[in-house]
């Protein structure tokens, strides 16, 4: 790894992250106020109004009863896939194949770093930044609820939860990751680093539409995720095993593509 170049990539993109740890701080800190351990059940009633297929589709779980529930039905069901999987687009575009597009890549190949040691160093700020960003999250929202509600959060099934939902997003950005190293124009690199992850969601939300398309789940990497299940203190070890394993090759798949790729510099 090339420490200047993580350094100068921190300093193109930290914004950016900031961006989405706040957003995500924000949605989160409005979810969290909202719940009442005394109206659970008028909040089921009122869920009880929508029918279940949208309910299902959009992420929502049919139903709990605690606040680890609450969260992983409302929070973790879509919007802590969504909002990351935004950034993980903006972000992996940003690192390999707008610089090919642009021209600023023969500067990098200027310097004493091989293009593998330039690729890698980016793989690990995308890697890193996920970790940050929804680490802080993580912390935020452990606070919060303690602050609010104390004891109502298990904290154990709720790292668990979160430890999952990283490698979902992890591996989201390896997608993105190598896109952007396989395509040297960023309209390929973003048409096909957004396109493929957001084929995975809309067919994970279809598989919730009605029993016969829950066929749908095995094929998409977000049907793998069931955030009720891990909340209720399941641990999701094949899923979690399947998304390192898919992380890892996309990562090393990309950056030897990046490696051997012919650049118009």
């Amino acid at each position: 790894m090339s420490l200047p170049l993580f350094k100068t990539t921190f300093k193109k993109n930290w914004v950016l992250g900031l961006i989405f740890t706040l957003v995500l701080m924000m949605y989160s800190g409005v979810m969290i106020s909202m719940f009442d351990p005394a109206s659970i059940d008028n909040l089921m009633k009122m869920f009880e109004l929508f029918p279940p297929e949208i309910m299902s589709m959009l992420g929502f779980a049919e139903a709990f009863t605690d606040m680890t529930g609450y969260l992983a039905s409302w929070l973790y069901g879509l919007l802590m896939i969504g909002f990351p999987m935004v950034y993980s687009i903006m972000l992996g575009n940003k690192l390999i194949a707008k610089t090919v597009d642009n021209g600023s890549i023969a500067c990098l190949l200027s310097t004493p770093d091989s293009r593998v040691k330039i690729a890698l160093t980016k793989a690990i700020y995308a890697i890193i930044s996920m970790i940050v960003i929804l680490g802080i999250v993580f912390i935020f929202n452990i606070t919060l609820s303690n602050a609010m509600f104390p004891g109502s959060l298990d904290i154990e099934a709720f790292t668990n939860l979160n430890i999952t939902v990283l490698l979902v997003n992890i591996t989201v950005m390896a997608i993105t990751f190598f896109c952007s190293c396989l395509f040297s124009d960023t309209k390929y690199s973003i048409g096909f680093g957004a396109g493929i992850p957001l084929a995975f969601l809309l067919i994970k939300m279809l598989s919730g539409v009605s029993d016969k398309l829950d066929f749908l789940t095995k094929i998409s990497i977000f049907g793998w995720y069931d955030p009720m299940k891990i909340a209720s203190g399941e641990i999701a070890m094949t899923a979690n095993i399947a998304y390192i394993v898919i992380a890892i090759v996309l990562f090393v798949a990309g950056i030897m593509i990046f490696k051997r790729k012919r650049l118009a510099v």
